[in-house]
C-alpha cells in the first residue's frame, strides 16, 4: 500500500512541554494530589464514605495522568504535515 504523501518529519524530542502546558500540568497535578488526599482523609473519617473515597481516587488517578501528559508536551493526534 502506497501513501499519497511522505510522512511528516519527526518533531524534536522535548523533556518538558511549553510554559502554558507546564502550568496546566501543574494545576492538574495539584488537583490530583488534593483529590488523593481527600480520598484518604474520607476513608480515615468513616468507612461509610468509601464510595466517596473511590470517586475521589478515580479523580486523583485521571488528574495525575492528564498532568503527566500536559507536563511532557501533550499528545499529537495527527502526523499529517498539512493538517
Amino acid at each position: 500500500m502506497e501513501f499519497p504523501h511522505e510522512p511528516a518529519p519527526p518533531e524534536p524530542r522535548r523533556l518538558l512541554g511549553e510554559p502554558p502546558m507546564l502550568l496546566r500540568g501543574a494545576a492538574l497535578g495539584a488537583l490530583g494530589a488534593g483529590a488523593g488526599w481527600l480520598a484518604v482523609a474520607s476513608l480515615r473519617k468513616s468507612v461509610l464514605l468509601a464510595p466517596v473515597a473511590a470517586l475521589l481516587g478515580v479523580v486523583a488517578v485521571l488528574a495525575a495522568w492528564a498532568s503527566a501528559i500536559q507536563v511532557t508536551g501533550g499528545e499529537r493526534f495527527d502526523d499529517h504535515p498539512f493538517v
